[in-house]
């Protein structure tokens, strides 16, 4: 069995490095092989030349590909083209492995004959102490997934883009990433994987929990400040109006029913969860009423490209 190793970057060459090196330090089941693939996706600090310089030393063949147009999931094209393994795995450029993240992953694919495996990751708390008043149901948000210790069948969409993989037989039936959902209007691009694997769900796939297939994700300073919940929010809801391939009056009046009761009913519980103090319940509302405020700027932006 041969596993690809996928890491799209952009402009991140130190967060990068340091993942690298981690993954240095997994252990190669028996009988696997690994090739670990990078793509710069418009990068502009030396990441190619970096990443020439590691591979040189890198335990595991180790690709560098060059993808110019902006944008996530054409990084992600970019690497499934090249990859040639059975399974596909997706990582961030700024998470820490487990030493036994490749067997993890790798033994629910072969135990449960997986289609898509999501696996475990854990909050990385190096760069900022973890708040007071954090609290668990925030963790999604910053890419936090952990479903127990148990291997489990969940559903899809379910599994995060900072650890998720895939057989090549999804990849073989549905192709590639959708790359219309990050845009002009829509820098920060979030849930640009929900689309993937909904897709991946729709084809009859299924999706497993592995604890064992272990990360770490890196949270940044800026991701537990009120503008970063806002934004997350605003992009999640833009993507989720940008994954829809039809979009009619019909499906006009209704998502902007469904945002605009989302954006009413949790402004009302955000400024509830302010005047009694609720800092965790302000910072979910937040976030989830700024899902509607971006469902609704999304749909607009539709109709205008449908009208002319």
């Amino acid at each position: 069995m041969q596993v690809s190793v996928l890491i799209p970057t952009h402009n991140r060459v130190d967060l990068l490095t340091r993942t690298l090196s981690s993954l240095c330090d997994v252990n190669a089941p028996s009988g696997v092989r690994i090739e670990v693939i990078v793509t710069a996706n418009a990068c502009t600090d030396g990441t190619h030349a970096k990443v020439v310089e590691i591979a040189e030393n890198f335990p595991f063949d180790l690709i560098i590909a060059e993808e110019s147009e902006p944008g996530q999931n054409h990084a992600r094209n970019k690497c499934l083209q090249k990859a040639n393994g059975e399974i596909l795995a997706f990582v961030d450029d700024d998470v820490r492995f487990d030493e036994d993240w490749i067997l993890g992953l790798v033994n629910v694919f072969e135990r449960y004959n997986a289609d898509v495996v999501g696996g475990r990751t854990k909050l990385w708390w190096g760069a900022v102490d973890k708040p007071d008043w954090f609290r668990p149901r925030l963790s999604p948000i910053l890419a936090g997934y952990d479903r127990g210790e148990e291997v489990k069948e969940v559903g899809l969409p379910g599994p995060v883009g900072a650890n998720m993989a895939f057989h090549r037989r999804v990849y073989e039936e549905i192709g590639g990433f959708h790359t219309a959902i990050q845009d002009e209007d829509n820098p920060l691009y979030r849930g640009n994987e929900v689309e993937y694997l909904q897709r991946a769900a729709d084809a009859g796939f299924n999706g497993y929990y592995a604890p064992d297939a272990l990360v770490y994700h890196w949270v940044s300073p800026d991701r537990v400040t009120p503008g970063f919940f806002k934004q997350a929010g605003r992009g999640y809801g833009h993507s989720r109006v940008n994954m829809k391939d039809h979009f009619g009056p019909f499906t006009a009046a209704r998502s902007s029913a469904g945002y605009l009761y989302l954006a009413a009913w949790h402004g009302f519980r955000q400024a509830l969860a302010w005047s009694t103090g609720k800092t965790a319940a302000q910072y979910y509302h937040s976030y989830t009423k700024n899902v509607g405020l971006g469902g609704l700027e999304g749909t607009l932006h539709r109709l205008k490209e449908r009208l002319g």
